[in-house]
């Protein structure tokens, strides 16, 4: 019998990409043994009201921030289908690319908590594994009892980094150093390109 060729999904507005999404990464690669992992960086958000970087600057950044992780790449399926980028839709599409691929699909803890409230999220369910993973130990047991409330999603525990988005751009528009919360590529990117100095 041929092996389960795993691949996982690890979406987001990554703006910017951070130490925290990095880490994430690390460990669902780890625990869940993925033979590759496709970082989606999103294209049009359902859900982020606040004005995101360009794709492409977003992109790169999580090039850089990802590259050194084994089967680790980054896909542009989302600017592929376009509109509105709804996960159900990038799920199927990946599904239709690779057919013989079982699907992962990674969600930090934060997520878990509004994953009901998700477009068709039952669906998600029924046609991926959904693995949460825990920041912090605290949140696991609330993960727990939450996961086994909606069914079908694993929680993995992890020593995750606490960190966020909004916190980054808040330091580099105070001009402060974010050298500890980026990873060091994606960090020289945004020094590069001056960006978040304006928010």
């Amino acid at each position: 019998m041929s092996e389960v060729k795993k691949t996982g999904i690890f979406g987001g507005a990554f703006n910017p990409v951070h130490n925290g999404h990095v880490r994430l990464a690390e460990e669902a690669v780890k625990q869940l043994k993925l033979r590759r992992l496709l970082i989606i960086p999103t294209y049009v958000s359902p859900h982020k009201h606040t004005e995101l970087a360009p794709y492409e600057d977003r992109a790169e950044m999580c090039r850089r921030a990802f590259g050194h992780i084994p089967g680790a790449e980054v896909s542009d399926i989302e600017v592929r289908l376009g509109g509105t980028s709804y996960t159900i839709n990038t799920v199927r599409a990946l599904k239709d690319l690779y057919p013989d691929e079982q699907f992962f699909l990674l969600i930090g803890g934060d997520m878990l908590f509004s994953f009901d409230q998700w477009f068709k999220y039952e669906s998600l369910l029924k046609e991926t594994k959904v693995c949460a993973v825990a920041r912090d130990s605290d949140s696991l047991v609330d993960m727990m009892e939450y996961a086994n409330e909606l069914g079908r999603i694993k929680v993995l525990p992890t020593q995750a980094v606490e960190m966020s988005s909004t916190e980054v751009r808040k330091t580099v528009a105070e001009g402060g150093d974010i050298s500890g919360m980026v990873p060091q590529g994606a960090a020289e990117y945004i020094r590069e390109k001056g960006l978040y100095r304006g928010h």
